[in-house]
């Protein structure tokens, strides 16, 4: 269980992000590389340029998903989630849990290796999007994690969260209704 109001990051980010630059760039510059060396009228230099790129682009990405990984650190408060990212342009999103609709858990062959998994948190709103708001990879606790949201998700619910109303005016309840059946009605009527 995590503690509330302290930042925390990922348990295997940067080991996993390398397994995936690896594989891509092995797909990506690994192939043109060995069929260049296997040609006999090429050059030398095509095949070394070649493998120069891909050594540069393997030594960034590397570097790259160190730094990111280092980055990435999530909090959750009494009220919400905080999630901060970012090398070069960071981002920080915040996410009330009485917004949080669902908590859904990933967990592929490669993470599963590591012993990690993926919580994506959706809210509702923003316009019917199936994209989760926060995702929070590489996470050893995964599903301890999302049952902590949830439970503070449910805590607000229930009313023993903070972001609750403390007193009902049954006058302002009665007006709130009879609008929305008059909503209702127009809305037949139409």
């Amino acid at each position: 269980m995590r503690q509330r109001n302290e930042w925390f990051g990922p348990d295997a980010l940067a080991p996993l992000y390398r397994i995936y630059v690896l594989g891509l760039l092995g797909m990506s510059l690994g192939i043109p590389v060995v069929v260049t060396a296997l040609i006999e009228d090429a050059p030398w230099y095509v095949p070394a340029g070649l493998g120069a790129l891909l050594l540069a682009c393997l030594v960034f990405l590397w570097w790259w998903s160190t730094a990111y990984a280092r980055s990435v650190s999530v909090r959750l408060t009494d009220d919400e989630i905080e999630h901060r990212a970012g090398v070069w342009w960071q981002s920080h999103s915040t996410v009330p849990y009485a917004r949080i609709t669902n908590v859904k858990l990933k967990q592929g062959p490669i993470t599963r290796r590591f012993g990690v998994g993926t919580i994506a948190v959706q809210t509702a709103g923003k316009g019917g999007q199936s994209t989760a708001e926060v995702t929070i990879q590489g996470i050893a606790d995964y599903e301890a994690l999302s049952e902590q949201i949830m439970d503070l998700v449910h805590a607000m619910e229930d009313g023993t969260g903070r972001d609750t109303v403390e007193s009902t005016d049954s006058g302002a309840m009665a007006e709130l209704l009879a609008e929305v059946r008059a909503i209702r009605e127009t809305l037949d009527d139409a």
